[in-house]
């Protein structure tokens, strides 16, 4: 939310963090960088307060519930996934589709899954219908249990313009998916050079980072320790 606020006007930000009273608060706590960053800027004089703490993971949930069976399953084909909120003014996934019309005029084979809806649905189909990319782009909708499709695909895939600390960001860490992003976030400093590629918002270097992951794959060069970031999260909110 601070961010559809900061978006409108510095004022109405600055008004927000007034009406909290965030001054009489002995800590200010941010779940993503990004956040305690831009708090810091328009606060300097609270700047000893803030923290930032991410969010704490049921990583041992994720695994199991990721083992459901569904009727889609993993093919020969590079299969990227996105999971989330169908609203373009954030999540802009009129990205990926351009992206997708462009990797389909190369003569490169694909598939990418839609978990999830949203506002924009509707208009994404009807743009997915008009380029021709229905057998590229599937929309499966809203899922109860989005973490079986995790597996069935080769890497996530987030072309959004801006972001909280995207929760999918660990589910996909802790299901082993390698990840495709804009830079949104806290995502240079969590994903770049580890679990992923990170690139500027534009539909031309989505296009190539998705191309190179069709013809050459990609993977993650580290392994995520879950109960390491567990345990790290727990300790900052001890003290």
């Amino acid at each position: 939310e601070y961010m559809t606020v900061f978006e409108n006007s510095k004022q109405e930000y600055i008004n927000f963090f007034k009406k909290l009273k965030a001054k009489k608060f002995k800590k200010i706590i941010f779940v993503s960088e990004n956040a305690k960053n831009i708090f810091d800027e328009n606060y300097s004089e609270l700047k000893e307060k803030t923290e930032t703490i991410y969010n704490l993971i049921d990583y041992k949930e994720i695994i199991e519930k990721s083992k459901e069976e569904i009727k889609e399953k993993k093919e020969n084909i590079y299969t990227f996934l996105n999971v989330g909120r169908h609203t373009e003014k954030d999540k802009k996934l009129s990205r990926i589709i351009e992206a997708a019309e462009k990797l389909k005029n190369n003569n490169l084979k694909f598939r990418i899954i839609l978990v999830g809806d949203g506002a924009d649905s509707e208009k994404y189909k009807n743009i997915v219908k008009e380029k021709k990319l229905r057998e590229e782009i599937i929309f499966l909708g809203s899922k109860k249990n989005p973490y079986p499709y995790f597996k069935i695909a080769d890497s996530l895939i987030m072309t959004s313009e801006y972001e909280g600390f995207p929760v999918v960001y660990i589910e996909s860490l802790i299901l082993g998916l390698p990840i495709i992003t804009t830079n949104v976030s806290d995502s240079k400093k969590f994903i770049e050079n580890k679990y992923g590629v990170v690139l500027e918002k534009n539909v031309d270097l989505i296009y190539n980072a998705m191309k190179k992951a069709i013809k050459n794959g990609i993977k993650n060069t580290e392994v995520f320790n879950c109960e390491k970031y567990n345990k790290e999260i727990k300790e900052k909110i001890n003290k």
